[in-house]
């Protein structure tokens, strides 16, 4: 009895010292997943992290792309804007030098017309003296041959 009870006692101080070796095993199996899970848990955290940085980095390149879209819009109206401006003001000074035009086209031809005028005055005038002359120089010479006579 004495040696079957060594006999279990032995097989039962195995059976512990397998049973605490698996133990130690499954603790270091634990402790490595543990440190796995922690290294995965850091690497999830700089993804995370990256992640929003790259969101951020997104927002803000989105928001400079709209503001430049604006920022061309409005560029773009204000071009157009000053394009109408300048096509009015040309098709005003060009409506202002036909007007210009048209007045010394008219201030030509009633000069023109006044000078005519004055032309054929000065003319008649010049042809009655003339022939106011001419009588009067016949007239001094019928004289001038009657008294000779």
């Amino acid at each position: 009895m004495l040696k079957a009870s060594r006999s279990v006692s032995l097989h039962t101080k195995e059976d512990v010292a397998d049973r605490n070796a698996e133990i130690d095993r499954l603790q270091a199996e634990v402790s490595k997943v543990n440190g796995l899970a922690k290294e995965e848990e850091e690497k999830r955290v700089k993804a995370i992290s990256l992640l929003k940085t790259v969101r951020q980095k997104l927002v803000k390149a989105e928001k400079d792309r709209d503001d430049a879209i604006k920022e061309s819009n409005i560029n773009r109206d204000k071009e157009k804007a000053e394009r109408e401006a300048e096509r009015v003001e040309r098709l005003k000074l060009q409506r202002e030098i036909g007007s210009g035009n048209n007045e010394r086209e008219k201030a030509v031809a009633g000069l023109k017309a006044q000078f005519d005028k004055e032309v054929v005055n000065l003319k008649e005038r010049y042809e009655k003296d003339a022939a106011a002359l001419k009588g009067q120089f016949e007239l001094e010479a019928v004289t001038t041959k009657v008294r000779s006579a």
